[in-house]
């Protein structure tokens, strides 16, 4: 079983990029998205050639939501969110599908809405394949200025403006 993942840096795009001669060269059986960066109805038309798909889209325009694509539908879907798109190949629709509520460790709920987080169990095979996405994050004040990353948050800045070895 060949599985990728593929952070797509939206969808649109990498499509203009080469993106379906890239899932026809590599023929993976499951592909693993991040940062689609589109609603539902804006996913091109036949993007995803002959995969299901099952896509926790972003609240925000633009930005995070995160996919799957399986050759056979999947078994089984959960997300942060507890709603998923799921299509199969061919499909258009933009319908959400309530999948309950996702037990969630302490302190990710708060961050569910932001679509980072996607799993299937495979129909095919006994497997769970996840897409998470996990962006850098800003950097630390400490860091932001050139010479200053590295030092102790609770050091005080250094006269050269250059950190002490």
């Amino acid at each position: 079983m060949r599985i990728a993942t593929f952070n797509v840096n939206g969808i649109r795009a990498a499509q203009r990029r080469g993106f379906e001669h890239w899932l026809r060269e590599r023929d993976p059986d499951v592909v693993a998205v991040q940062e689609m960066r589109s609603r539902a109805a804006t996913i091109p038309s036949g993007v995803f050639g002959p995969y299901h798909l099952a896509y926790d889209e972003g609240v925000l325009a633009g930005r995070n939501g995160v996919a799957i694509l399986t050759r056979q539908a999947p078994a089984a879907v959960r997300t942060w969110s507890g709603t998923a798109v799921l299509r199969a190949p061919g499909e258009t629709h933009t319908h959400t599908v309530e999948l309950g509520p996702a037990p969630l460790a302490r302190g990710l709920r708060e961050f569910a809405d932001q679509r980072r987080y996607i799993e299937v169990d495979l129909a095919d095979a006994p497997i769970t394949v996840a897409s998470l996405y996990l962006p850098k994050g800003a950097s630390p004040p400490i860091c932001r200025s050139p010479g200053e990353c590295g030092r102790p948050r609770t050091a005080a800045p250094a006269t050269s403006g250059r950190c002490a070895s």
